[in-house]
């Protein structure tokens, strides 16, 4: 049920998105590559046999996927002269209906029907009906009686219920591979569909497309390969298969194949093994201290204060509609008409409309161990009296995150307030001190995840740090790319450079004077 349901749903994947046929069959030509999956053997016991070449024809007949040709065709080989003709058959007939499954009950129908036909075809002949017997006894006679009369045929003891000679089981057993063959043509066919007589059926139900598959089409001759040599079973005297079925039927968890798909995870997980670099940490909310932050928050009010009354008159200004006289246009400018009777034509009046902000700022608080003492209060501090600064601001929307997260985990950062927040309400988680490493490149991502979310034209990220990063060249690739992506990166170095690292940078002395710089650094974000 597995190996038909995996079918069922990456044909499914192919056909909403033709692009994972090629992600696919990579996946498949890794696991031939590392010997995970290789052609069946006939010393192998049954139901491996039988797993191996489920999952080969599966994938080669109706996922198209050509580079599995040799090992199909080896598969059914050694399942031909393991399992009894009749049975291949049979087996070939009912996986015809692989790409009309639906869903995974349809899948485990099938399944279901497959277990049924290893069962029936498992048992053992009836035995010879008394008829037959007393048949054969008259035919005795007539031959103890020197009767010129010819003895009934084979044929007739067959049909009669009697077992058949070894010649005989030979000779049905060419006529059984015969009818399996002709089945594997009109049935099994690349382009047959579920009743196995139309490839539209199949094209409609399960491939789609044939420019889906990797590689090059071949005919349903090539396809499925020369025929396997006639036989009765396992190829032993007296043996027509029905031994190996029943080793199918017995057959524990043990017994089963490997699950080729488990190598690819172990691969993955190797892969990840010893990568510290963290891409997308996940936010720890932190509520915090409310009366430590309403004290800090009314620390920094009278600061914030000033800091906004500057911020909106510098804006105001950006943005004053602006009139001056020119010498072209469609309005006369009044108290210039004067100037014609000197030959000066700047009588025109034009207006310069400028553009309000319309920014989202996410600001990143490096919250390390080397900031614990006091450095850790004055920047938040500052963050807090920035944020408050910019709330009031029309078009502005502002978030502050610290990292790393409280315990020091490098794959957490803190939410301290997002856009939409209240300073009043968010102030007490603005109290925490330094911790842990610099994680900075996870910060990054989480901020730069946030700002692409925004739907302000102007997206910022400012990152407040006394060090370097954990890791550099992964911290400076995510700037790169959140550059590409049309974010502005500003770093803000305290008594460290880091214009290396970021296209913008700023560098103060001590964190005392972060707040002296406040002015500028906001100046940049609305104006710049």
């Amino acid at each position: 049920m597995n190996v038909l349901e995996d079918v069922r749903i990456e044909a499914a994947m192919i056909r909403t998105y033709p692009g994972t046929a090629t992600t696919l069959w990579a996946v498949e030509a890794f696991l031939i590559q590392e010997g995970h999956n290789r052609p069946v053997q006939p010393t192998e016991q049954p139901v491996q046999i039988m797993a191996g070449f489920v999952y080969t024809h599966c994938r080669r007949r109706f996922l198209r996927w050509d580079g599995l040709d040799a090992m199909a065709r080896q598969d059914e080989q050694v399942l031909r002269k393991t399992f009894p003709p009749t049975f291949v058959h049979r087996l070939l007939g009912l996986l015809t209906e692989v790409p009309s499954l639906d869903s995974t009950r349809a899948a485990a129908d099938l399944a279901q029907r497959i277990v049924a036909l290893i069962q029936e075809e498992a048992q053992e002949p009836p035995p010879p009906s008394p008829g037959s017997a007393e048949d054969s006894n008259e035919n005795d006679d007539q031959e103890d009686d020197g009767d010129d009369q010819p003895p009934q045929s084979q044929g007739d003891d067959a049909q009669a219920g009697g077992a058949l000679p070894s010649e005989n089981d030979s000779a049905a057993g060419n006529g059984s591979d015969e009818d399996a063959d002709t089945g594997d043509e009109e049935g099994a066919g690349p382009g047959a569909g579920p009743s196995g007589d139309s490839g539209e059926d199949q094209g409609e139900g399960f491939d789609g497309s044939q420019d889906q598959r990797p590689g090059t089409s071949h005919d349903a001759a090539e396809d499925r390969g020369p025929a396997a040599p006639a036989g009765n079973g396992t190829g032993d005297e007296g043996d027509d298969g029905r031994e190996a079925l029943q080793a199918v039927l017995s057959a524990g968890e043990s017994d089963l194949p490997e699950d080729p798909f488990q190598a690819v995870a172990e691969a993955l997980s190797r892969q990840a093994t010893g990568h510290s670099t963290l891409l997308l940490p996940i936010l720890e909310n932190y509520e915090g201290h409310v009366l430590q932050g309403q004290t800090a928050l009314a620390r920094v009010r009278s600061e914030s204060a000033k800091l906004t009354a500057r911020l909106q008159g510098l804006v105001q200004a950006h943005t004053m509609t602006q009139t001056r006289t020119v010498r072209r246009g469609r309005t006369l400018s009044a108290n210039h008409l004067h100037r014609a009777a000197v030959g000066d034509d700047r009588i025109f009046a034009r207006k310069d409309r400028r553009v309000a902000p319309n920014t989202a700022l996410h600001l990143l608080v490096d919250l390390s161990g080397s900031m614990q003492g006091y450095q850790d209060q004055i920047a938040l501090d500052a963050a807090m009296a920035l944020a408050l600064a910019l709330e009031p601001m029309r078009g502005v929307s502002c978030a502050v995150t610290a990292f790393p997260s409280r315990y020091g985990f490098a794959d957490q950062v803190t939410r301290i307030t997002s856009h939409g927040d209240r300073l009043q309400a968010r102030a007490g988680a603005f109290v925490q001190g330094g911790r842990g490493g610099t994680p900075m490149t996870g910060a990054l991502w989480y901020a730069a995840a946030d700002l692409l979310a925004r739907q302000e034209e102007r997206k910022v990220i400012m990152t407040l740090t006394d060090g370097g990063p954990d890791d550099w060249s992964s911290t400076k690739e995510m700037v790169d790319r959140a550059g590409a992506a049309g974010l502005e990166m500003i770093g803000v170095g305290i008594a460290t450079q880091v214009a290396g690292l970021f296209p913008v940078a700023i560098r103060i002395e001590t964190i005392a004077d972060l707040k002296g710089q406040l002015f500028g650094i906001a100046e940049r974000l609305l104006l710049v």
